[in-house]
């Protein structure tokens, strides 16, 4: 039972290491007591004996119960949803630990298996995205605007600059003269996206910005 709890913990910390480089707003240590609780909700639901257990009951109740902390780490902000990866990697993080926590070998193998998977496909994934597609493919850059749409303009002049085309440009106000601004943007083979966020943090225009 220890080396299932303990497993559990190095799966789940595989994962939450991923989350926790990128800056999720779930990293390692969650990742962690969720796939540790998982085991555990398992092993314990399996030490129940008699003709009236039923260790389903509990596993269902993990399934339901990591929903919710799921929808904790999914933040709306107007029309933008950010944190679905993150969610996602949590309910995935509870069906390894159940694995785990099971003690069948097979399964137990299984849950390796997919511990591997979800860390190649959240990083790894990516990167590869990248290196076939290259920076000439279309990206979305995201910016909180304090002056209103009276900033559009101002954003879109550093990207002409800088010969990014502008493919279409979405906006909500998120706060009463804030607004939120999606440019849907194509990249160049050769752009220097360092120099595009350098442009942009010297804009009065821009409070804040982000990349998608």
């Amino acid at each position: 039972m220890v080396f299932r709890l303990l497993l559990a913990g190095v799966l789940g910390g595989l994962i939450g290491f991923e989350r926790e480089a990128h800056g999720r707003p779930a990293g390692l240590r969650t990742h962690i007591l969720v796939a540790l609780g998982a085991a555990l909700f398992t092993i314990v639901s399996d030490s129940y004996t008699g003709a009236r257990s039923d260790p389903s009951r509990i596993a269902s109740q993990i399934v339901t119960g990591i929903g919710f902390l799921g929808a904790g780490t999914i933040i709306r902000q107007g029309s933008i949803v950010r944190g679905l990866t993150t969610a996602a990697s949590l309910w995935t993080t509870a069906a390894i630990g159940m694995a785990v926590g099971s003690g069948r070998g097979p399964i137990l193998y299984l849950a390796v298996i997919a511990s591997v998977v979800v860390f190649v496909t959240l990083s790894l994934i990516t990167r590869l995205e990248r290196a076939v597609l290259g920076r000439g493919r279309v990206s979305d850059l995201i910016a909180v605007l304090p002056s209103g749409r009276a900033g559009v303009p101002a954003v879109l002049g550093v990207l002409d600059r800088l010969h990014v085309s502008a493919l279409g440009v979405r906006m909500e106000e998120v706060e009463p003269g804030i607004v939120e601004a999606r440019f849907r943007l194509r990249l160049p083979v050769d752009l220097n996206v360092e120099a595009v966020n350098s442009e942009l943090a010297r804009l009065p225009e821009v409070r804040s910005f982000d990349w998608e």
